[in-house]
C-alpha cells in the first residue's frame, strides 16, 4: 500500500499533470491560430470514453502515461485549417508552446514551494576530509573549515554546499570559509578553488574507495543538536550502525590502521585530530553526550556518529513573499537545466551516472522524495520533471517538438522550400521507433537498479 500511495499514484498524477499542461500549450495556440484540433486526449490509446465538441474529440484513454493533441495535417498543407498550411511563425509558436508551458509550470511550482511554509536546515556546512592532491588541498582548505558562501551565495546547510559545488562544475569558484585559529581566533577567508568535471575516486585512510566530489572534500553539518532518543531507539541506532560498519569493514584494505577496524566511519571510533580541532565547543559537548548515551563503553576523546537519528540538525520554518519567490523560482528552474547539462556532459566525458531514467525510475524516485522529504517536496520534484520534459522536447530529435522545429528551420534556410511531407513523416516515424527502443532500454536498467537496491537520490 505504501508503494501505491507514495510512488505509483503520485507518479501518475505528476506525469499526467505535466503532459496535460504541455499538450495544453499546443491545444490553446492551435485554437488561437485557427488550426483544427482533431483530438485532445488524456492517456494513450486504446480509448476508454470521450465526447465530441466543436469538431474536436476529447478522450480519456487506457494507458495513463501521457497526453496528446492531434492536429489536422501536421505534414500535409493542402487544407487551410491544417498545421502545415500555416506560416512558419505560427507553426513555430504552436509547436514550441508545449516547451514554453513546461518552463512556465516549473517556475510556478518552484515559486509555490518557496511561498508555502517549509522546513530548511540551518546547520551550516563544515569540511570533514580534504583529499590529498585535490583542488581543495591545493587551495589550503582544511578539515573543520566552515563553508559560509559559494560564489557569494550564502550556505545554510551541507545540501546547499553540495548543490552549489555541482552547479559551478567546470569553473573556478570562490569559497568563503570561517576558520578558527588557536592564536588569532575565528576569521573569514575566501579561497579560489577549481570545481572539476571529472573527479576521480580515491582510497581513504582505511583503503576504502571514496568519491572526491568536484573539489575534493567531504561536507557535513557544522552544528548538531542532541536527539531525544528512547532506549529502544538507541538500540535500533546501534544495530544499524553495526550493520553499516560490517558492510564498510569488508572493503578495508589489509594493513590499515587499527582505528579503521574500530569503525571511525560509522560511529564506532574517534575523529581525526584535524576533525576534532575543527569542532566548536557545542559540537564537542554534543559528541560527548552522544558517546555517553549510545556507546558508554568507549573512552575516545572525540566521537562521530553517522547513524540515522543519532543526532539532529537545527532547522527553521521559512516562507517567501511573491516578490522574492518568483525570481528565485525562475532561478531554480534555470539552474536545474545547468545541473542536467553538467550531468549529461559528465556522461559524454566518460564519468558520472546516466542522467536518463524512465517511468519506473521516476516512480521509484517519487516514493523516495516523499519518504525522505515529505509531500511538500513533490512540488519541487514535479518542477524538475517539468524542466526535464521541456529540455527533452526542445532537442532536435525527430518526433518531439524540437525535431519538428528543426524542419521549420531547414525550410527557412531553404528560403521557404519544404521537405516533402512523406519524407518528414518517415523521419518522425523513425524517431518514434528509436524513442520506444530507448525507453525500453532505460526501463530495463531502472528495473535492474531497483532490484540491486540502488537509489536515484544521491
Amino acid at each position: 500500500m505504501d508503494v501505491l500511495t507514495h510512488s505509483i499514484l503520485p507518479f501518475f498524477g505528476i506525469l499526467l499533470g505535466l503532459l496535460v499542461v504541455h499538450e495544453g500549450g499546443h491545444y490553446l495556440t492551435a485554437k488561437m491560430f485557427g488550426v483544427k484540433v482533431l483530438e485532445a486526449g488524456i492517456g494513450l490509446p486504446p480509448r476508454l470514453f470521450g465526447f465530441r465538441w466543436r469538431d474536436t474529440d476529447y478522450t480519456v484513454n487506457a494507458i495513463p502515461l501521457g497526453a496528446f493533441v492531434r492536429l489536422l495535417g501536421e505534414e500535409d498543407p493542402t487544407d487551410p485549417q491544417s498545421l502545415a498550411a500555416q506560416p512558419k511563425w505560427k507553426r513555430t509558436v504552436i509547436i514550441g508552446a508545449g516547451v514554453i508551458m513546461n518552463l512556465v509550470l516549473a517556475i510556478t511550482l518552484f515559486t509555490a514551494a518557496l511561498m508555502i511554509p517549509h522546513t530548511v536546515s540551518i546547520a551550516g556546512a563544515r569540511i570533514g576530509d580534504v583529499v590529498p592532491n585535490s583542488p581543495s588541498a591545493s587551495a589550503d582548505l582544511r578539515a573543520g573549515d566552515q563553508i559560509l558562501a559559494v560564489n557569494g551565495r550564502h550556505v545554510d546547510s551541507q545540501q546547499d554546499a553540495s548543490y552549489l559545488l555541482r552547479l559551478y562544475q567546470g569553473s573556478n569558484i570562490d569559497l568563503t570559509i570561517k576558520r578558527t585559529d588557536p592564536r588569532s581566533g575565528p576569521q573569514e577567508i575566501t579561497k579560489s578553488v577549481y570545481s572539476r568535471w571529472n573527479p576521480k575516486s580515491y582510497n581513504d585512510e582505511c583503503g576504502v574507495e571514496r568519491s572526491q566530489g568536484p573539489i575534493g572534500i567531504t561536507v557535513g553539518p557544522a552544528f548538531t543538536q542532541n536527539s531525544t532518543t528512547t532506549a529502544a531507539e538507541r538500540a535500533l541506532i546501534e544495530e544499524q550502525s553495526r550493520k553499516n560498519f560490517a558492510e564498510y569493514k569488508q572493503h578495508i584494505a589489509p594493513g590499515a590502521p587499527a582505528s579503521c577496524f574500530g569503525g571511525a566511519a560509522f560511529g564506532f571510533g574517534p575523529l581525526t585530530a584535524a576533525q576534532c580541532s575543527g569542532l566548536d565547543e557545542q559540537s564537542r559537548v554534543d559528541a560527548e553526550a552522544l558517546k555517553a548515551s549510545l556507546f558508554a563503553e568507549t573512552s575516545f576523546p572525540c566521537y562521530t556518529f553517522s547513524a540515522p537519528q543519532a543526532y539532529v540538525v537545527p532547522t527553521e520554518r521559512r516562507t517567501e513573499p511573491p516578490w522574492t519567490a518568483i525570481p528565485n523560482g525562475a532561478r531554480l528552474s534555470f539552474e536545474s537545466l545547468i545541473l542536467a547539462r553538467n550531468q549529461i556532459w559528465g556522461v559524454i566525458r566518460g564519468y558520472g551516472d546516466s542522467p536518463f531514467t524512465g517511468p519506473v525510475g521516476i516512480a521509484q524516485a517519487t516514493g523516495e522524495v516523499v519518504d525522505q522529504a515529505g509531500w511538500l517536496s513533490l512540488l519541487s520534484f514535479a518542477a524538475l520533471i517539468s524542466m526535464s520534459l521541456a529540455m527533452l522536447n526542445a532537442l532536435p530529435i525527430p518526433m518531439v517538438d524540437g525535431g519538428r522545429l528543426t524542419f521549420i528551420l531547414i525550410e527557412a534556410l531553404r528560403r521557404g522550400k519544404r521537405i516533402a511531407p512523406e519524407k518528414e513523416a518517415l523521419v518522425h516515424l523513425a524517431g518514434f521507433a528509436a524513442m520506444i527502443v530507448f525507453g525500453l532500454v532505460i526501463t530495463y536498467f531502472d528495473v535492474i537498479r531497483i532490484f540491486n537496491g540502488d537509489t536515484l537520490l544521491k
